[in-house]
């Protein structure tokens, strides 16, 4: 039996009682049955978007079996480490893990995906090689 039923089914009982919805109990069956109405109406729609997510993430993972069946044997080099170099960096305030890349880097700052904090970087004086040591700190100090 489904929410839904269950609830129609409270809603018969409670009519059958002949309850005086004018009086405290009335009134407090009456809210209460309304509530549970009302959730049984949520669980319903939740359960439809589950199911339409669970439709589509059964997609995604038959075409995500199907590219790696197509990408296995190969070599593929994704990033050219000597072009894109990516640098970790931690955000101060929530503890976000932010990758970046040379361009970002070079704009100077960047909002935190995770709880909007602005980051600022300061690379004028850093050589390549202290880039990358000294960045997780420069920000942290921020």
């Amino acid at each position: 039996m489904s929410v839904t039923e269950r609830v129609a089914y409270l809603k018969g009982l409670l009519e059958g009682m002949e309850l005086d919805t004018d009086k405290k109990e009335g009134k407090v069956w009456k809210a209460v049955l309304a509530v549970l109405e009302e959730l049984a109406e949520c669980v319903c729609e939740l359960e439809d978007d589950n199911a339409r997510f669970s439709d589509v993430l059964s997609e995604f993972d038959e075409e995500l079996a199907a590219f790696e069946e197509e990408m296995s044997g190969e070599h593929v080099d994704f990033l050219d480490e000597e072009e894109d170099s990516l640098y970790q960096v931690i955000c101060p305030t929530c503890g976000e893990v932010i990758f970046m890349d040379d361009t970002l880097l070079s704009e100077g700052s960047t909002i935190c995906p995770a709880c909007g904090e602005e980051l600022e970087f300061d690379l004028s004086d850093l050589s390549d090689e202290d880039l990358a040591e000294s960045l997780i700190e420069s920000v942290t100090e921020e």
